[in-house]
């Protein structure tokens, strides 16, 4: 759950408030479970429309995490096959169409007040997304709707199955971290620490990639997470991908925020 009283988000330098992001996390919410439960037969303990209706959050996320987490990533990968099997395709038209031009999508996440340094933050999140076990599967999964798979393959490599940008398909790809081939973006001269990389679909293939930073700022810490998408993608999905970044990262925040007294 998404520290609100601890973090300020924002995109293309305003702010963005955490109804916005609740806004688009139950939208995204009510997708997800009407796709698991048409094409999975997900199993939901509860009245997921009167969830809805109440705008009852957490209650959604959980419902949809612990759907996914007892179908588990083999049967995800199984049942979205053929529909990322034809994302991924499309990841490689638009980025061979796009002849090496990138767009970026950026969401900032400010923390006024934090005894974290941001090496601690950094290893935190690093340590969540890479380290695999039964408590770091939840929290990725919970940290957006729109992720089905993320685990660390390697200390250095996830496998990433997502929905990105709004986009109908999902991607299965692979984040290569600390390998910055076919990047455009470049770390900015005020940040302290980043964690670069690419995005590879198994054929090896680029489709794209990512530098989040962080520094150290008042009594606190900024965080920027920054997505490298195809340049021929339209403005709008690289909109919706900065509320998919304030989402994820948010939840991924404010875990890291749990030990910070």
């Amino acid at each position: 759950m998404i520290k609100e009283n601890r973090l300020i988000f924002s995109v293309n330098g305003n702010e963005l408030t955490f109804n916005e992001i609740k806004e688009w996390e139950i939208k995204r919410l009510a997708a997800t479970h009407k796709y698991l439960n048409k094409k999975a037969n997900a199993k939901f303990e509860k009245n997921f429309s009167a969830l809805k209706k109440n705008k009852d959050i957490n209650a959604m996320r959980n419902e949809t995490v612990n759907a996914k987490m007892e179908l588990g990533f083999d049967q995800i990968r199984n049942v979205m096959k053929k529909r990322y099997t034809i994302g991924n395709a499309m990841s490689m038209i638009a980025e061979k169409l796009s002849f090496g031009k990138r767009k970026f999508s950026i969401a900032e996440i400010f923390v006024p007040n934090s005894s974290l340094n941001p090496e601690q933050v950094m290893a935190s999140i690093n340590q969540i997304m890479m380290e695999k076990n039964e408590n770091h599967d939840f929290m990725n999964i919970s940290s957006n709707p729109d992720h089905y798979v993320l685990q660390g393959i390697t200390s250095e490599v996830q496998e990433v199955l997502e929905l990105t940008g709004g986009s109908p398909l999902p991607t299965r790809f692979f984040a290569h971290y600390y390998d910055e081939s076919k990047l455009k973006s470049k770390k900015s001269s005020d940040y302290d620490i980043e964690l670069p990389g690419v995005a590879k679909l198994n054929n090896g293939t680029i489709i794209g990639g990512m530098r989040h930073q962080i520094k150290k700022e008042n009594d606190g810490f900024r965080f920027k997470a920054l997505v490298e998408f195809p340049g021929i993608l339209p403005n709008s999905m690289i909109r919706q991908h900065q509320m998919h970044l304030a989402c994820e990262f948010g939840h991924w925040i404010s875990f890291v925020l749990e030990e910070d007294n």
